[in-house]
């Protein structure tokens, strides 16, 4: 799909990798509606990138995610491209998980992507086209010691990602997803821990730049195949 004049969702627009896919689209002539829960910086942002949509909205709450959709749709008169980018890791052992995180983690890294596609896929749909992108991360090819409620939300996002592909080829939608590796943004920092603060070490200053991780979502909708990896290693990890 072509870039230029076309209109995109990009979820967690406020930060990181979010914010640099909404500046990548941007720059090549897309219209951007910027979804986040900081209003502020939206709108802060939104000054930044001409023609850009800010819209505050807690992703977990679906009837306002689908709320945001119809505002997008009724703005721009179309949708042509969803990143499903919002997300959230949670540091715990198995014997330590708390029930109530585990259903936020996966309300957000899970059924918030199912939401957002849902309020696109009939847009797209009565359009002819669209590009969906779900972030996904490596992890969902790994087992971590205290990341397992994280990794298998992510491993459920593969799966939703494929079968969605499989099932709406057929209305000229495409749905892809990118496996960023360590990225240096405040996604590590803002991960959910219990006391033990468990997780690999990892320094996230030192790894690829948010910008990096955008000029793969664009590849993804500029060309449409099923997955897109940060480096050769996580490639060999979904075993391509």
């Amino acid at each position: 799909m072509q870039i230029q004049d076309r209109v995109f969702i990009v979820t967690g627009a406020s930060m990181g990798i979010g914010l640099a896919t909404a500046q990548a689209l941007t720059a090549n002539g897309g219209k951007i509606a910027l979804l986040a829960r900081s209003t502020e910086v939206l709108g802060d942002i939104a000054k930044e990138l001409p023609g850009s949509l800010p819209i505050t909205v807690d992703m977990t709450d679906f009837i306002a995610v689908r709320a945001a959709i119809a505002q997008v749709h009724s703005h721009f008169g179309q949708i042509d491209g969803l990143i499903n980018n919002a997300g959230c890791s949670y540091g715990s052992t198995i014997e330590d998980i708390d029930p109530k995180i585990f259903d936020e983690i996966y309300h957000l890294n899970v059924l918030a992507p199912i939401v957002a596609m849902q309020g696109v896929i009939p847009i797209m749909r009565t359009q002819g086209a669209g590009s969906i992108v779900n972030i996904n991360s490596g992890t969902a090819f790994m087992t971590i010691p205290s990341y397992g409620v994280y990794s298998s939300s992510k491993r459920a996002l593969l799966g939703i990602s494929m079968t969605a592909r499989a099932e709406l080829e057929k209305d000229g939608i495409v749905v892809s997803e990118v496996y960023p590796f360590i990225t240096a943004t405040n996604f590590g920092k803002n991960r959910m821990v219990n006391d033990d603060g468990g997780g690999p070490a990892a320094s996230y200053a030192d790894g690829d730049t948010p910008e990096f991780v955008a000029e793969l979502i664009v590849q993804a909708i500029e060309h449409g195949e099923a997955q897109y990896f940060a480096n050769d290693n996580l490639r060999k990890l979904a075993g391509q």
